[in-house]
């Protein structure tokens, strides 16, 4: 058996050692071992292109050794094999710690024994392994000692952890899990936040790639773990980080897998990071499904799940957002017991919590995401059970983005037809799926079950079976359903023979003529940008490549310094200044040099607008000449007696204090609406102003609010208003859900002394639902200038107030006796403290305010003319 490394590149050098090749580059030293604890002494020793050889034998060690060498190198790696394939076997448990760079472990056997908490690690402490490879491997029914078992609790090892960047677990075998725990686990922690001395701050590393790929291993039998037993739900085959590090750019790439009965837990894989891709896998008989639980912009691509009829087997779950689903082949997958609600062909969340995490955030939650902006297309559904399915569990947010092109059939009489379209509750599409954008859809075989014109269903649909699976011609299947290109389902055959280690088949039984070529697959990584300001500047891309490449903009507004390499580089994308107040998006396309895979990746670059608070003036600055105020509110959550008391008054919407808030609860729905009848709170700008834009911040909620924006310039009356905001009928729907601090921005044309704003509570994205009377408004902002009319100018100067700071009595001095028909003293939560009428002494009145507590209130003259006009007036010890 002669074992081959290739590189899917230009050059492949093979070298064999008896029945043994190592990887195509000429070791400088070998060394050969017959204890694997004396692999530690020779770390040390190790230079670029030495190889260590472990004699053939059982070794019953539960140790854990390290091979750790610092001296490899791309061209002339450090290997650690077995004499020969599979000739080391591991019958105790034995532990390995693959520290350094450029490190590669082949050929080893770990044949039953019992685990640890974790069997290999890409790390020796805080050595972190970069660009090492764990490859035609073993891991065969590795188990828990029974000295360690728990009751209620399923212990949980993982089989092989995924530390450093750019490691590779590439033709291994992992069979016959028994107990929870990860067969495959890409820790991420110390990728976001690498350690650091005693006393130093923690560094933010996210938006740094991870890069690790997983491919043409082959997983089998991983038992079902009991769903009530502690750890059950650390049961993935795979899992690509953590909730907590879900912004980390990983960009993992997971290929050419074989999952057979893969049946650990619902979540086969789990992607719990950033810019992922999962292309040309096989999962068979996997009770579960590929979830993209937490992490944004996860490609999806021409994978199969054939499900063969058995119970709890399913496609694609959909949680978080950016995400690209298309070209996948579903078949005979059903799922009608008690997880009948998360396997499914493909399945959509309405989760609410935070979605796509700027690698630059710590505002990660456990929570289920938002799914917003996915491209579902192109795939094919057969025979199998609720092909799209919409599930509310998680709550009720719209999902976005394009479902197109899907081809979904059912052969006749199939015992899992089900419609195309259902969900978990009989309202499941009414609340969850009509905000997807539907068009190209075609389905044959049943119903709809629900009215959606992107769906047509067809007779002219012709099914040929190819083997196991079908394909479609006639003319309405031109461009729909999955292209999967020259990849073809993977089977129990083709194991020991490109897919797994290859000295074993596909139930573990030795084989002695399997294909032991180690064929690394080409790779072309580019690291993401976040949404870029507004102004000019230069940003850093990382390539990550062993492949030829160049790059091109698409817009005039971005340059690049580095258009073409042959490997690793920097790119540095200079951007000029976007003086609109929309965003922009360019792209920069990467493309492999001709004569390989034909790798593109394309960098989408989005250029804020300038910030329209920037062009505009701020009316209410919190500053001592803020002229804004609350004239009146119609109610506010205060009780100073509660534990701990409730101060949520209207006035905080102007304290420039996001942690504070007005709350009003609207009451019931009226009879006939879909909404109460509204709490307000009346600001008085002052004087007349040309309004340009109202700003609103609302509570980290994760449900929008909806409300009205209406202004007056004579009163405050109801008849003296005008609705300006939404300026069709209805309510105005925030956006900006699970922040306090984000404003929901709105430009206006209108002229306004008093703004009222009218809140009705908490909506479901289409406004059409009420889901809370509660409103929790944090902060309002307006924005224009003052447009004083010839008259109010002339009342305005026809007034003098003095003192102000004042202690006991205020003076008003006016020119004209006359001109003063009455005032009015508001505190600033709005509440009405003094009105009279004044007694004039030689063009003089005075207002006693002695009696009032110091502090800051708002006097209000009212001109026989009908004017008015406010000012600020401090009242001091």
């Amino acid at each position: 058996m002669t074992t081959i490394y290739r590189f899917k590149t230009k050059a492949l050098l093979c070298f064999s050692f008896f029945l043994f090749s190592v990887l195509s580059v000429k070791a400088q030293s070998t060394y050969t071992i017959d204890d694997p604890e004396d692999l530690d002494a020779l770390s040390e020793t190790l230079q670029a292109g030495d190889v260590v050889i472990l004699e053939n034998g059982i070794y019953t060690s539960d140790d854990r050794i390290k091979f750790s060498p610092t001296t490899g190198t791309a061209a002339l790696p450090i290997t650690f094999r077995a004499e020969t394939p599979g000739g080391v076997k591991f019958t105790g448990g034995l532990r390995m710690s693959i520290g350094g760079d450029h490190v590669i472990v082949d050929g080893f056997y770990w044949d039953g024994g019992y685990g640890a908490s974790v069997v290999i690690e890409f790390r020796d402490g805080y050595d972190y392994a970069n660009h090492s490879t764990l490859q035609n491997c073993v891991i065969d029914g590795l188990t828990v000692d029974p000295d360690d078992f728990e009751a209620g609790t399923s212990q949980k090892h993982n089989w092989v952890v995924l530390y450093g960047t750019y490691n590779t677990v590439i033709n291994c075998s992992f069979m016959n899990k028994t107990n929870a725990g990860n067969m495959i686990l890409a820790e991420l922690a110390y990728n976001a936040y690498p350690p650091v001395d005693d006393g130093e701050p923690e560094v933010n590393n996210s938006c740094a790639i991870v890069g690790h790929t997983i491919s043409n291993n082959y997983f089998y039998n991983y038992e079902k773990i009991d769903s009530e037993l502690t750890n059950s739900g650390d049961s993935e085959t795979i899992r690509i980080g953590t909730s907590s590090y879900q912004n980390v750019d990983s960009s993992v790439l997971v290929t050419n897998n074989y999952f057979v009965q893969a049946d650990g837990e619902n979540e086969i894989i789990t992607n719990k990071s950033k810019n992922n891709s999962f292309i040309n896998n096989t999962f068979r008989r996997s009770r579960g499904s590929l979830v993209l639980r937490h992490g944004s912009h996860a490609t999806v691509d021409g994978n199969y799940f054939l499900g063969e009829n058995i119970e709890g087997t399913g496609g694609i779950r959909i949680v978080d957002s950016e995400h690209t689903v298309t070209n996948n082949y579903i078949q005979d997958c059903i799922s009608v017991g008690d997880q009948a609600k998360w396997n499914n062909g493909i399945t959509f969340l309405g989760g609410s919590a935070n979605n796509d995490v700027s690698c630059s955030s710590s505002n990660t939650s456990n929570g289920y995401q938002k799914v917003e902006n996915i491209n579902v297309s192109q795939n094919t559904i057969v025979n199998t059970n609720a092909p799209l399915f919409y599930n509310t569990d998680k709550g009720s947010t719209d999902p976005t983005g394009t479902v197109t092109n899907n081809l979904i059939y059912y052969t006749a009489s199939n015992a899992n037809m089900t419609p195309v379209i259902s969900g978990d509750t009989a309202s499941s599409y009414a609340d969850l799926g009509t905000t997807l954008s539907y068009t190209g859809n075609v389905y044959a075989g049943t119903s709809l079950g629900e009215t959606n014109a992107g769906f047509t269903e067809t007779l002219m649909l012709e099914a040929i079976a190819t083997g196991e699976i079908f394909s479609f011609t006639g003319t309405e299947s031109e461009g729909i359903g999955a292209d999967m290109g020259i990849y073809t389902p993977t089977t129990d055959a083709m194991v020991g023979y490109g897919i797994g280690a290859c000295y074993v088949d596909n139930l573990g039984a030795p084989i002695t003529d399997g294909d032991c070529t180690i064929e690394i697959p080409e790779s072309l990584t580019v690291s993401t940008l976040q949404p870029l300001g507004p102004e000019a500047g230069s940003y850093d891309v990382s390539v990550n490549a062993n492949v030829s490449w160049t790059a091109v903009s698409n817009t005039d507004w971005m340059t690049i310094a580095t258009s073409s390499g042959s490997g690793d580089a920097t790119v540095v994308l200079s951007v000029t200044e976007n003086t609109e107040t929309s965003s922009r998006v360019g792209t920069l396309t990467f493309t492999q040099d001709a004569g390989g895979d034909d790798i593109v990746r394309v960098l989408n670059v989005t250029q804020e607008g300038a910030d329209l608070v920037d062009l505009y003036d701020l009316i209410n600055t919190g500053l001592e000449d803020d002229p804004v105020t609350v004239f009146a509110f119609s109610q506010e959550e205060v009780d100073l007696n509660a534990n701990p008391p409730k101060t949520n008054y209207a006035v905080n919407t102007l304290d420039k204090d996001t942690d504070t808030q007005w709350t009003a609860s609207d009451g019931s729905i009226l009879i006939d609406d879909f909404k109460g009848d509204g709490e307000y709170v009346i600001y008085d700008l002052g004087s007349n102003y040309d309004l340009d834009m109202i700003q609103i911040a609302t509570d980290d909620k994760p449900d929008p609010y909806g409300f009205q924006i209406w202004v007056s310039t004579t009163g405050t009356a109801d008849e003296d208003f005008t609705k300006i905001i939404p300026a069709q009928s209805g309510l105005q729907i925030t956006t900006t859900t699970g922040t306090r601090v984000d404003f929901d921005q709105y430009e206006v044309d209108a002229e306004a002394r008093y703004v009222k704003l009218l809140s009705f509570g908490r909506f479901n994205t289409a406004g059409t639902s009420r889901v809370s009377a509660w409103t929790n408004i944090t902060e309002i902002e307006f924005f224009g200038t003052q447009s004083l009319s010839v008259d109010s100018v002339g009342f305005e100067q026809q007034i003098t107030l003095y003192p102000n700071p004042v202690q006991q009595m205020l003076n008003v001095k006016v020119t004209e006796a006359s001109s003063v028909r009455g005032y009015e003293l508001y505190a600033l939560d709005g509440r009405l403290i003094l009105e009279a009428q004044p007694k004039m002494n030689n063009s003089i009145f005075q207002i006693d305010l002695s009696k009032l507590e110091h502090g800051t209130y708002v006097l209000k003259l009212n001109s026989a003319a009908g004017q008015t006009l406010s000012k600020k007036i401090i009242v001091s010890d």
